[in-house]
């Protein structure tokens, strides 16, 4: 999924900004557009290319394909280099985790330049504009945080309990 919103991002970055070089640099806004656009651009490609080779390095397993490279390579007491095959796993775990809140981090600010770049482009043709464009981005997110929140499977009963003792633990401990 996060490939499908990186690749969103730079396809509207490369149409926007494609049609602003058109343009030129006639007023602030269209600078401002310009660059916020142009700087979100490579953060895209880093965070595709950053989510493409958490996702190789887990398919092609080539944590083991080195390995065995450098061993078969002959090189002394490599096995050191690497973690034991029981700690394999959560490596690659903490590998995942760490690879998924960079890229997290950089479509967070990838989209915030993109939507900078999207509300100056349309302060050019009118400060109105801008603000529903605004607006309507920030109704959006609201409306997908109410569909994700009502898409949640119902509570358990097992679940219900859970959450009472922690609640009563935690009123005895204060």
């Amino acid at each position: 999924m996060g490939s499908w919103i990186f690749g969103g991002l730079t396809a509207v970055n490369l149409v926007v900004i494609s049609a602003l070089i058109t343009v030129g640099p006639v007023d602030a806004a269209i600078r401002t557009s310009t660059g916020a656009l142009a700087a979100a651009l490579p953060l895209n490609v880093a965070g595709i290319v950053l989510l493409r080779l958490i996702k190789d390095v887990k398919d092609v397993g080539l944590d083991d394909i080195t390995l065995r490279s450098f061993q078969e390579a002959g090189f002394p007491e490599i096995d050191a280099y690497f973690p034991l095959l029981r700690e394999r796993a959560s490596a690659n775990a903490r590998r995942s985790r760490v690879a998924l809140l960079y890229s997290l981090g950089i479509a967070a600010l990838s989209i915030a330049l993109t939507l900078t770049g999207m509300t100056a482009a349309v302060w050019h043709m009118g400060r109105w504009i801008a603000f529903v464009l605004v607006s309507a981005v920030i109704l959006s997110a609201a409306l997908v945080a109410v569909a994700l929140a009502h898409a949640q499977p119902p509570e358990s009963d097992a679940e219900r309990h859970l959450k009472r003792r922690y609640r009563e633990h935690r009123a005895e401990g204060a």
